[in-house]
């Protein structure tokens, strides 16, 4: 899903880079207000999972048929400047699993990552249907936790928890192509929107 995804971003970007206009344009007449939506892969809260499950197996705990979904985002950035944009992202993103004792699957464990973080963006090359950037943005995460299943005794049992935590996003390198108003990006960094990432934004 997510490599289909990122090919049609990446479609998009080539195609638009194709037909970019040449002549001058005046940055402060740009759009100010930027409203975002992405899909990822390989977060900060997907590395969580990981480590907590190679914990567990230390402690005889043992996980199979595991599954992300997401991160999915949303941003919105005000353009103080053209160079600098302030505004906030929030991510979700859900991880579930198949509880194993001996060979059997005895239960569920459910994760699910609520992230909100303000930010800021720096727009370092800006020309008219295209730009390149950077991003940076910190805040926290609200993560509930639930395990589902049957207890040595054969007895249904069910165990929540939660957690909050510090979390970030530094994009490195970020590219958007399209035209004044609606444009597709793909984003390199790490964090809580991910490895990698893309979408389309929407400026108004």
């Amino acid at each position: 899903m997510l490599k289909n995804f990122l090919i049609v971003v990446a479609a998009l970007i080539f195609c638009t880079t194709q037909t970019l206009q040449a002549q001058d344009f005046d940055p402060n007449d740009e759009p100010k207000n930027e409203l975002a939506l992405a899909y990822g892969a390989i977060n900060s809260s997907n590395c969580l999972d990981v480590f907590s499950e190679v914990v567990g197996a230390m402690f005889g705990a043992r996980y199979k048929n595991s599954k992300f979904v997401g991160p999915f985002s949303a941003e919105y950035f005000y353009h103080v400047t053209p160079l600098i944009g302030v505004g906030g992202i929030g991510v979700y993103n859900h991880h579930k699993e198949d509880v194993v004792q001996g060979e059997q699957i005895t239960g569920k464990r459910t994760s699910n990552y609520f992230t909100i973080m303000p930010a800021v963006k720096f727009n370092w090359l800006r020309k008219q249907n295209w730009g390149l950037y950077s991003k940076l943005g910190a805040g926290y995460t609200h993560a509930n936790y639930s395990t589902t299943g049957k207890d040595a005794d054969g007895n249904y049992s069910k165990d929540s928890s939660g957690n909050d935590f510090f979390n970030f996003q530094v994009s490195l390198i970020g590219a958007e192509a399209g035209n004044r108003n609606v444009r597709g990006f793909a984003e390199l960094g790490f964090g809580e929107q991910g490895l990698i990432h893309g979408g389309v934004r929407f400026r108004f």
